[in-house]
């Protein structure tokens, strides 16, 4: 079965069998951006069946991806095409799903493993089309953040920061005392900006471990870093720390080609040309959200 779907105002589309459970368990969040068949930027199969390991040339291979359970590796083929393998932290002989990538990156055929009788845990599954989707769109501009996003006033504010640092806590507390203030996506929204030059951030299928998969969109009002504090004080960064801070959480990956990293080095620093870029030193109390607030919205940063 074939279904399309637009996200970021990217159109792709995703076949799948219909009996296959774990596609069917990510369906739903996708289907949030379900949009009529018309022309894709990335052509996604999905089948399952027995994987075996290839002789390719391997050109990425982590001793740990950083992603939760997962880890991968990378590889070339004679034609110069991407492969990627994808494998559980504490089972790396097993490959779980194999994902090639045409030349181009506008197709990917997933293969994930049924070699046990059983389908595999679907994190598998949306990591690899995480990784498909920005395969195929850093080059139009198209970049996804480790950010939790929240919608006040009509924009959309970007808080980063490493795992355990506080974004989702922070995010929260504007949830419960900001007015208006509601979760756009709570770990990978994705940036883009519009024909008409606006900075937008965008939801998208991917949201960590909150299940918050929306279509929508907002003009970026600012990108927050937050910082552990017992002093709730935002500070605005320069353009050289800003771009270090948007870089260090907008993803990427070491076999990405000329191309794409010029794209996204170009438009991380367009961003930083149109967006405050901010460090928020906070305590994880509601204070620290309406100072944030306040300072992003009333006053001038």
């Amino acid at each position: 079965m074939k279904q399309f779907f637009e996200i970021a105002r990217n159109i792709i589309s995703i076949t799948a069998p219909a009996e296959l459970s774990v596609w069917n368990e990510l369906r739903p969040r996708f289907e949030v951006f379900g949009t009529a068949e018309q022309p894709t930027i990335l052509d996604v199969d999905v089948t399952a069946g027995e994987i075996t390991d290839d002789d390719n040339t391997v050109i990425y291979a982590p001793e740990f991806s950083g992603v939760g359970f997962i880890t991968g590796t990378a590889s070339r083929t004679p034609k110069g095409n991407i492969v990627m393998q994808f494998r559980h932290i504490d089972e790396k002989e097993r490959i779980r799903l194999r994902m090639a990538l045409s030349d181009d990156f506008s197709r990917a055929e997933i293969l994930i493993d049924t070699n046990t009788g059983k389908e595999e845990n679907p994190y598998f599954l949306t990591h690899a089309l995480m990784l498909a989707f920005l395969m195929a769109t850093t080059a139009n501009g198209t970049l996804l953040i480790h950010s939790s996003t929240v919608g006040c006033d009509g924009k959309g504010y970007l808080f980063q920061g490493k795992s355990g640092t506080g974004k989702s806590t922070h995010a929260r507390m504007w949830l419960n005392n900001i007015e208006g203030a509601e979760l756009l996506n709570d770990d990978n929204p994705l940036i883009r900006f519009t024909e008409e030059g606006v900075p937008t951030v965008y939801g998208s299928p991917w949201s960590g471990k909150t299940p918050c998969y929306r279509k929508v969109s907002a003009p970026i009002g600012a990108f927050v870093r937050i910082v552990r504090d017992p002093d709730n004080v935002l500070k605005r960064l320069a353009p050289l720390p800003a771009y270090v801070s948007l870089t260090t959480s907008i993803f990427h990956l070491p076999f990405m080609t000329e191309e794409q990293r010029d794209v996204r080095h170009r438009t991380i620093e367009r961003l930083v040309q149109s967006v405050p870029c901010c460090e928020m030193h906070c305590r994880p109390d509601a204070e620290a959200a309406e100072v944030c607030h306040r300072e992003l919205t009333i006053k001038t940063i």
